[in-house]
């Protein structure tokens, strides 16, 4: 994912954290499919965005904080890195319309300020620099991800305080309860793999991987559908592990799914690699490329994960 690093004005200022590193389908049961196609229709008519009268003008510094905005139909007027958005986030889709305020190495302060917003949110990252983002406007800091512990809770309470901020309450409830029914449809659908192992990892190059577990949002997706982590290890306090390829060994013969993006010489570099082709996943056949899950994301990102998990296991 792009590194978080903000510039104000001339100068730029380097931020710490989890963004400074880097950040698939068949057929198999055609009732499964109708119940899941079904259950999400059902769950979708629980969310329809309101009519948007006057709406507060917000500044997102945060993708996930933007998510769950975009859900609730009031989408930032502007954000940080808007142009990666369809590489690391893609749901929602980022509406036209909302201003790029620079990449997520330099926001563009000037711009920030002509788009004379009512309010900023953000995350703890930018805590250390509020003073300046309140010479242009009132802050409001949500923190949800790195408390070393599931992030489910917070997400919730932010989607809530996000329906109180705006006035879309009711959406923010709307929004919880159709992510409940979604993750309940998926767990349903996702019982064939009840007693699989299952991995997920990014691909950094060809010999060093992030790998998920406890702390973050697809580990919490995997204990709400009851699915089993095959890593065996503890994660930092942002729910995943830098690991290195020989690391994977430790999985045994899981699932292992891997997420876009990847790095462009990665798969051919692995195909030719020994290490790799003598991993028990690799050897059964169970290595499976997964479209993009924003990992520090909000309640869209939950639902996307399930699914995506959903429809691999069909």
């Amino acid at each position: 994912m792009p590194s978080m690093v903000c510039g104000w004005g001339f100068s730029r200022i380097r931020l710490p954290g989890r963004l400074s590193a880097t950040f698939s389908d068949r057929m198999y049961s055609i009732d499964r499919r109708s119940f899941f196609v079904g259950a999400i229709a059902s769950a979708g008519a629980l969310l329809a965005p309101q009519a948007n009268a006057g709406p507060i003008r917000i500044v997102s510094l945060d993708y996930g904080l933007a998510q769950t905005l975009i859900e609730l139909g009031v989408p930032p007027v502007g954000l940080v890195d808007a142009p990666a958005w369809a590489d690391w986030t893609i749901e929602p889709p980022l509406p036209a319309g909302v201003a790029n305020i620079g990449s997520s190495h330099e926001v563009n302060m000037e711009l920030l300020q002509l788009l004379k917003p009512d309010l900023i949110v953000s995350t703890p990252y930018l805590e250390w620099v509020r003073s300046q983002l309140e010479q242009i406007a009132p802050v409001k800091s949500f923190p949800i991800h790195a408390l070393g512990t599931s992030p489910y809770k917070p997400i919730v309470a932010a989607t809530r305080e996000l329906g109180r901020i705006t006035g879309r309450a009711a959406g923010a409830e709307a929004l919880i309860e159709r992510t409940d029914a979604l993750l309940l449809a998926a767990k349903e659908a996702t019982r064939n793999l009840a007693g699989t192992g299952l991995a997920v990892v990014s691909f950094l190059d060809a010999r060093n991987l992030r790998i998920y577990g406890p702390g973050g949002i697809f580990q919490d997706v995997f204990d709400r559908l009851e699915l089993r982590n095959a890593w065996p290890k503890p994660t930092n306090e942002w729910g995943f592990s830098d690991i290195g390829l020989a690391d994977l060994a430790l999985l045994g013969d899981c699932k292992l799914f891997y997420m876009d993006p990847v790095p462009s010489d990665v798969l051919a570099t692995l195909s030719g690699s020994p290490l790799w082709q003598s991993m028990p996943f690799v050897r059964s056949g169970n290595v499976h490329r997964m479209a993009s899950v924003l990992m520090f994301g909000t309640l869209p990102s939950a639902t996307r994960f399930a699914r995506l998990l959903a429809e691999a296991s069909l």
